[in-house]
């Protein structure tokens, strides 16, 4: 009985899943989805745009909640979704996203701390088999986190270098209070893919709560399998993309947050510091994964145009 009474304790979460055009994605996904053991949550599916009505057969044949956002964006899905959700906590996953049964519960587990207003977990990719050591190298850039529970406010030393580049969340594996979007304007819509800025919006949307005097944790046992099955081409040409991206993204820091433009230049020169002198190891293969060295300072020269690209077509 105590433990029934546990249960019926625990927050309503919602699981919204963003997808365009990848049925074969969602419904894996939808599947994982469905062997969730937290006893208190539905599924909402966010059709953002899809050419096709694959994703609402899915949804209903899964037994999820189904809404359309008509405009292209990952921003737009994200925040169409939490505003359709009557949920306490609102979680979000990729549509290629493969949960463990226990993901949602130890993502829950997070928001103990009523001052805690973002909770994060951890992204495995199934395997980490490559042809060779640059190919393992690509796979494993799309995992994250490591074993240990992180906290950050902030008050945490350098908490705006942590959440903007040294990584404590991605969009993969994230959840939300929902009041968080009744004080907070939800996700950048000049963010994420479907923009020129394809990403970074979740680590924009961090960084807005953080300021805000919130908490993020990181729950590694929240754990989400993020399958990579792409060739080194693949893998190469998606590197790249998130390379632009994510100078794009300083660059709008810079820009845009001038109460952390130094923390941006201070994280920038270290950074350029240490690629000049680690040239060997990983550091090696970050390169030579991209396929050469022009391609990455190409990469990286374009990320400012970018976000010049993002205010000049005005996306809002």
């Amino acid at each position: 009985m105590d433990g029934e009474a546990r249960k019926q304790d625990l927050p309503l979460s919602s699981i919204v899943i963003c997808t365009r055009d990848r049925p074969i994605h969602l419904e894996d996904c939808l599947a994982a989805v469905s062997r969730q053991d937290y006893p208190h949550f539905f599924v909402l599916v966010v059709d953002n745009a899809s050419r096709a009505d694959r994703a609402r057969e899915i949804a209903a044949r899964w037994g999820a909640r189904y809404v359309v956002e008509p405009t292209p964006g990952l921003s737009r899905a994200r925040n169409r979704g939490a505003v359709a959700c009557d949920s306490e906590v609102v979680a979000y996953l990729d549509d290629d996203s493969l949960p463990e049964p226990d993901w949602l519960s130890n993502l829950i587990e997070g928001f103990q701390d009523p001052s805690v207003m973002v909770v994060t977990g951890r992204v495995c990719a199934p395997d980490t088999k490559g042809e060779d050591a640059v190919h393992r190298w690509l796979i494993r850039h799309y995992e994250f986190g490591g074993g240990s529970p992180v906290v950050v406010d902030s008050n945490t030393p350098g908490w705006f270098e942590r959440v903007n580049f040294e990584g404590v969340g991605i969009g993969a594996n994230m959840a939300f209070r929902r009041r968080a979007f009744e004080e907070w304007e939800g996700f950048d819509t000049r963010l994420g893919s479907g923009t020129p800025l394809n990403g970074a919006e979740e680590l924009h949307a961090f960084t807005s709560l953080v300021a805000r005097g919130h908490k993020l944790a990181y729950a590694p046992r929240a754990v989400v399998r993020h399958p990579c099955r792409a060739t080194k081409q693949d893998l190469r040409a998606r590197y790249l993309a998130d390379l632009r991206a994510g100078v794009g993204y300083a660059t709008l820091l810079f820009f845009e947050e001038p109460r952390y433009r130094r923390a941006v230049l201070a994280f920038k020169l270290r950074s350029l510091i240490r690629r000049v002198r680690n040239s060997k190891g990983e550091a090696r293969w970050r390169e030579e994964g991209a396929g050469d060295y022009a391609r990455t300072l190409s990469a990286r020269l374009s990320g400012p145009w970018l976000y010049l690209r993002s205010r000049l077509k005005g996306f809002s």
